[in-house]
């Protein structure tokens, strides 16, 4: 139901029923001088019932573009008291009259309108300069306070049980109707979640979130910041896509790629898109924590994503999939990042030199590697391992540029405080982080390396130089003996 409608229904209700209070109030003036010779100023409150009841029209219609809700609901309350004023100086404040008039007049305010301090004080103020100015030119001021006629009175009480009965009527359905409306919003809100989060996965988690809160609009406009640029792809997916069927494959490919989107989220990078296997991430923008840290972030999200690949390649292997690496990389520099394209589609992305190099070092990159440019070697030197590269000539850039590869973080400020182990030789593989062991397993970790350890040894000492098995350890001694003794015989 449209918030306009109910405000029209509204004003319509109010004024119907503001008419009705009007005609109760003029009827019982003449009522009052029944049976008396009716005189002018025994229409004198129908007169002023009217023009009020046209004023309040004319504010309602005309001057609700010049004033608030809340200043028409003050100066309605205060014309509502002059006219009860104007009646009640017309009965000569007869008691139960003037009463139950109150009475309805207090609960329908209170019912219906907030009206402010300033409201009730200036509506007190003209309610008596209307009454006395009645009363001086109309009514006079005798006869106060006397009893009124049986008729009066039973109409009195029929007007008062009226007004409650039909209150608490439209107070129900305005209630009602008021809980109609809170069930239709409240399914539109949840509606507009629902899409909010079908849609949200359709572009970057912080341009939507900036979207939300009204600090970006969807308009073509870019800016240049300094960011950190992130690129990976997979290592020989496209010499698989050739061998596994379509299915596994894009079993494969989700796998990896909500568990590296998965990451990204937490170290606050902004996924910028998925090219195939590869992944184009940002840090900077919308959200920036500092050129530096930014910088940081992203080196703990690559090692991250290093990580959790070697969990994915041991699972698939395991799945029966082929063997499949990551390759990573990273660079630091000003690029222009925004909306793109036209005004019904746009694509919020970054462009710039920085972005081409990120490109260039990930397909230089070796098997599980991680190569980033100079510059963000400057800024996260301090707290990981990185060891420098030759020169590369990579492809679009005039001249060789200096790169670094990423070992990993530690913790102080030497690398053998380092945290996560990972060894791979043909027939063994350690995979071990720290980070994730528990401190009561310390001992049980010991346990198991002294056993790889004594068995490694046994193995070293039951194999000869040559590789070749043997019995026993002592083996090697006999037969070095009995070489000797054949080499002394024929020297005879």
């Amino acid at each position: 139901m449209p918030f306009e409608r109910n405000v029209n229904n509204k004003f319509v209700l109010e004024s119907v029923y503001r008419f009705i209070a009007y005609l109760m109030l003029s009827f019982g003036v003449l009522l009052y001088y029944f049976p008396m010779p009716l005189q002018f100023q025994h229409y004198v409150v129908s007169i002023f019932a009217a023009a009020a009841f046209v004023a309040i029209l004319c504010i309602f219609t005309l001057a609700k573009h010049k004033f608030t809700r809340h200043q028409i609901k003050q100066i309605v309350f205060v014309l509502d008291l002059c006219v009860i004023a104007a009646a009640l100086s017309a009965v000569h404040l007869s008691f139960v009259f003037s009463g139950l008039i109150l009475a309805s007049f207090w609960y329908l305010s209170t019912s219906f309108n907030k009206i402010s301090f300033v409201g009730y004080s200036l509506g007190f103020l003209c309610a008596v300069m209307t009454f006395y100015v009645s009363a001086f030119l109309f009514f006079g001021f005798e006869n106060y306070f006397e009893d009124a006629s049986i008729y009066l009175t039973i109409y009195s009480f029929i007007c008062f049980c009226a007004c409650f009965g039909v209150t608490n009527y439209f107070n129900k359905k305005a209630l009602k109707n008021l809980m109609t409306t809170k069930d239709y919003y409240q399914e539109q809100m949840n509606r507009y979640i629902q899409f909010s989060n079908q849609l949200s996965r359709y572009a970057p988690l912080q341009l939507w979130q900036s979207i939300m809160r009204g600090d970006t609009q969807a308009k073509i406009d870019y800016k240049r910041k300094k960011m950190t640029v992130f690129f990976s792809d997979v290592i020989g997916f496209t010499q698989l896509a050739e061998k596994l069927i379509p299915d596994d494959l894009a079993f494969v490919l989700n796998d990896y790629l909500s568990h590296m989107a998965e990451i990204a989220k937490r170290y606050e990078g902004t996924l910028d898109k998925f090219i195939g296997d590869g992944m184009l991430i940002f840090f900077g923008d919308p959200q920036s924590r500092g050129v530096e840290q930014d910088a940081k972030h992203c080196i703990e999200m690559a090692i991250t994503m290093r990580q959790q690949m070697h969990v994915l390649r041991e699972r698939w292997l395991k799945m029966g999939f082929p063997e499949l690496h990551i390759r990573m990389g990273v660079s630091t520099g000003y690029c222009h990042v925004g909306n793109y394209g036209s005004d019904y589609r746009m694509s919020y992305t970054l462009i710039g030199h920085d972005v081409n190099l990120a490109a260039r070092l990930q397909g230089a990159a070796h098997p599980d590697e991680i190569l980033i440019a100079d510059e963000t070697y400057r800024l996260v030197k301090d707290e990981f391992v990185c060891v420098p590269k030759d020169l590369m000539q990579l492809k679009g850039l005039s001249e060789p540029i200096k790169t670094w590869q990423v070992i990993d973080k530690y913790t102080g400020i030497r690398s053998d405080l380092q945290q996560w182990f990972d060894y791979e030789y043909k027939g063994f593989h350690l995979l071990l982080n720290l980070d994730e062991v528990q401190h009561y397993e310390y001992q049980q970790l010991l346990d198991v390396l002294e056993q790889m350890k004594e068995r490694i040894q046994t193995q070293h000492e039951l194999t000869t130089e040559q590789g070749i098995a043997r019995l026993d350890a002592r083996d090697e001694v006999q037969d070095s003996g009995s070489k000797l003794g054949g080499f002394e015989s024929d020297k005879v």
